[in-house]
Order: C-alpha cells, then sequence, then structure tokens
C-alpha cells in the first residue's frame, strides 16, 4: 500500500490538511467549508483509481489541531480502504492498478 503524507499548515489562524499528492488536496479542518470538503473527497476518490493508499501526517508541533487532524486522518484513511474494495468490487479502478 502506498503512503502519501500530508502536513498540517495554519493560512490565516485557519488549519487545514494538505496531502502532498499531485496536484495538492487541501482539507479545512477547522472551520465549516462544505464545498472545500466534497472537492477533496472528489479528488481522493479520483486517486483512488489508481490503487489503495493511506495518508501519513508529517510530525509538528503536537498541538490540538495535531491531534485532531491525526485522528482525522485515522478515520479518513479507515473510509478510503472501505472505499477502495467497494471500487474494485464495481469495477471503477484502473485495471493496473489493482493489487495482486
Amino acid at each position: 500500500m502506498e503512503i502519501i503524507e500530508a502536513e498540517l499548515v495554519t493560512i490565516e489562524g485557519d488549519y487545514f490538511i494538505d496531502i502532498l499528492e499531485e496536484p495538492k488536496i487541501t482539507i479545512p479542518i477547522s472551520n465549516d467549508d462544505p464545498n472545500a470538503v466534497k472537492s477533496a473527497f472528489n479528488c481522493l476518490i479520483e486517486r483512488l483509481k489508481k490503487g489503495v493508499f493511506s495518508i501519513s501526517l508529517k510530525d509538528a508541533d503536537k498541538d490540538l489541531f495535531y491531534h485532531v487532524a491525526k485522528e482525522y486522518l485515522e478515520q479518513l484513511n479507515g473510509e478510503l480502504f472501505d472505499v477502495h474494495q467497494d471500487m474494485e468490487q464495481y469495477g471503477f479502478v484502473d485495471v493496473g492498478a489493482q493489487e495482486i
């Protein structure tokens, strides 16, 4: 399973998880922006077509938002794994990307 790194970033007092994939995927965790979350999830689902992966948070200051981001990614990784299994079952993954 591929591991993709992510980092916790702060922009003008708001916190985001930046998934270091090309293109970068940004998930807001300190404000309510459903369109940004939906867009990020759509990108992650598109990425799942290439194969299953896990997102790992780079070490940073272990403040409250670091722990929130870590837990968020743990839950997200479980959901991504389940979605990938469903995508395989229904033939929505690239044939060459399926793990043997």
